[in-house]
């Protein structure tokens, strides 16, 4: 009987992190978007924009960042729309060492 039970105990303590893994959780990316007023090309292939209302921040894209057809934050006056998520940074100058932190895009699409 006891052998039963311990079998069942390890059964189950076994099966509960892989049905933790089918639910979905929750992501936390949230949206933003705006025109861009100050864009800052980055030492780490990173590009730095300040991005302005209605849904505005300093933001980071990477190089991991999934971009739509007109390309990465090239200028100001351009539009930006997409989800953010993770703390970034964008090395700006190796002598003197200064770093730009922001928010990185996860996705995005831009306008020309």
């Amino acid at each position: 009987m006891k052998s039963r039970v311990l079998a069942t105990l390890i059964a189950t303590v076994l099966m509960v992190p892989a049905a933790a893994m089918v639910v979905p959780t929750a992501a936390f990316a949230f949206p933003f978007g705006g025109s861009i007023s100050q864009v800052i090309f980055c030492f780490n292939d990173a590009i730095y924009a300040n991005v302005g209302a209605p849904r505005g921040g300093q933001f980071v894209w990477t190089p991991s960042t999934v971009t739509y057809e007109f390309g990465p934050p090239s200028h100001s006056g351009q539009w930006l729309l997409g989800l953010a998520s993770p703390p970034y940074y964008c090395l700006v100058s190796i002598q003197p060492i200064i770093v730009y932190t922001g928010t990185a895009i996860t996705m995005m699409g831009s306008s020309q």
